[in-house]
């Protein structure tokens, strides 16, 4: 083996070797504080694009979940409104019969009269006063008009919305659900009698279509929030898969590069004193 000074080929190799288990220690160092593998592109670019759009669709996912939990409770705000509204429907027919028979006098009568005139103005300040947040549940234009569309995916498409007729959130006003302007059981006839037991019963199955309609809306969103905590599940452990860092596969090799760094230092000093061997030559 010939004798050299000015290229110390060994000592090359030792750093090498050396400058690879410091960077390999330092990638896993990085991975074990942050917790990822992948902490930059260079770490997997294909990984990077991946992990990127499925973190898109899970904040997607999250914001769907809130809007099927608000879609919901708008909902169940409006269902709890209607079951006062037939409450005091139920109530005035239940008077209205309780008047028709005949005995009781006519200032009983007309005190039955003035609870159904605090009902009916109970039931006209339901329509008016309902809401949710800033919006009119009975009231609102848009509503009446269009309904209203839940976003209940993290994408455009319109199997990612959950649609509720305008249907429900129609006035409910006393007259526009009985069709009646003025309700007096002072003054009521047998044939006026039959006219407003009808219409009564008109209303009430107005509030309870609606209600059947609200029904099948939290169902079906209730179905929806369930998807959407399946494919959260299913997202977050693919995305895992990809950026999680094994902590304790990175502790081990952290401790393999820290020996070899170790052995690499002892043997590089060897190394770098290699070439004094050419003074024994002089």
């Amino acid at each position: 083996m010939a004798v050299i000074i000015n290229t110390n080929v060994d000592s090359i190799k030792i750093q090498n070797c050396l400058t690879n288990a410091t960077n390999s220690m330092a990638t896993s160092m990085e991975r074990m504080s942050t917790g990822l593998k992948v902490n930059s592109a260079k770490d997997d670019a294909a990984g990077t694009v991946i992990s990127a759009r499925m973190q898109v669709q899970l904040n997607g996912n999250e914001i769907a979940q809130k809007n099927v939990q608000n879609g919901n409770a708008m909902l169940s705000t409006a269902e709890g409104n209607l079951d006062v509204v037939q409450e005091n429907l139920s109530r005035i027919r239940d008077l209205t019969l309780q008047a028709k028979n005949g005995t009781y006098s006519a200032e009983e009568i007309q005190a039955m009269q003035d609870e159904v005139a605090e009902r009916i103005a109970e039931i006209d300040r339901v329509s008016t006063s309902s809401k949710y947040s800033q919006l009119s549940l009975f009231e609102d234009t848009d509503l009446q008009a269009k309904g209203v569309t839940f976003q209940v995916g993290a994408n455009a498409d319109d199997d990612n919305t959950i649609s509720v007729s305008n249907a429900v959130f129609e006035s409910v006003q006393f007259e526009e659900l009985t069709g009646v302007a003025d309700f007096d059981l002072t003054t009521m006839s047998a044939a006026t009698f039959k006219t407003a037991i009808e219409n009564l019963d008109t209303g009430i199955d107005n509030v309870t279509s609606r209600k059947s309609l609200i029904g099948s809306a939290q169902n079906r969103l209730e179905s929806a929030l369930d998807t959407l905590t399946t494919q959260f599940e299913n997202l977050s452990s693919a995305k895992s898969i990809i950026t999680d860092a094994d902590i304790a596969s990175e502790a081990s090799d952290f401790v393999q590069q820290q020996i070899l760094q170790q052995v690499s230092t002892s043997l590089l000093a060897q190394a770098n004193q290699a070439p004094s061997i050419a003074l024994s030559l002089v």
